[in-house]
C-alpha cells in the first residue's frame, strides 16, 4: 500500500504536544500537510515542534496553539487562526482527551465525570 499524500492539505490536531497526537503531526507533516498542532503544555508543543524540525519540516509550515479546549477563545483561535496562516483547514483530528479533571479526588464525582464528558465527547 502506498503512503498517502497530503500535499497542500491543512490539518489541525488537537491533543499534539505528546503521544498519539504528536506522532499524527509528525505524520501529516512528513505527507506534505501544513498543521497547527495543540496542547495545554508549553513544553510539550516546544517538543513537537523540535522533532517536526528534526524531521525536515520548515516552521512555515507549522502553527502552535496553546490552552485548553475547554476555553472557547482556545477552540476559536484553533480556527481562526489555522485559516489565517493556511487559508483554509482539510482534516481536523479531535484528538485531545483526559480520564481525570486534573486536582480532582473523587474520580467518580459528578462534576468530575461531566468535566471528562465536556473534554473528550463535547470538545
Amino acid at each position: 500500500m502506498s503512503e498517502q499524500s497530503f500535499n497542500g492539505k491543512v490539518v489541525i490536531i488537537t491533543g499534539s504536544s505528546s503521544g498519539t497526537g504528536q506522532a499524527a503531526a509528525i505524520l501529516f507533516a512528513k505527507s506534505g500537510a501544513s498543521v497547527t498542532i495543540h496542547g495545554r503544555s508549553e513544553e510539550g508543543l516546544q517538543k513537537t515542534m523540535q522533532m517536526l524540525s528534526e524531521a525536515g519540516i520548515s516552521k512555515e509550515k507549522v502553527h502552535s496553539v496553546k490552552g485548553a479546549v475547554t476555553e472557547e477563545s482556545i477552540l476559536k483561535a484553533l480556527i481562526d487562526e489555522t485559516v489565517s496562516k493556511f487559508g483554509r483547514i482539510d482534516v481536523l483530528i479531535n484528538n485531545v482527551g483526559i480520564s481525570n479533571k486534573e486536582g480532582e479526588t473523587n474520580s467518580r464525582s459528578i462534576e468530575n465525570l461531566d468535566y471528562i464528558w465536556n473534554v473528550n465527547v463535547r470538545r
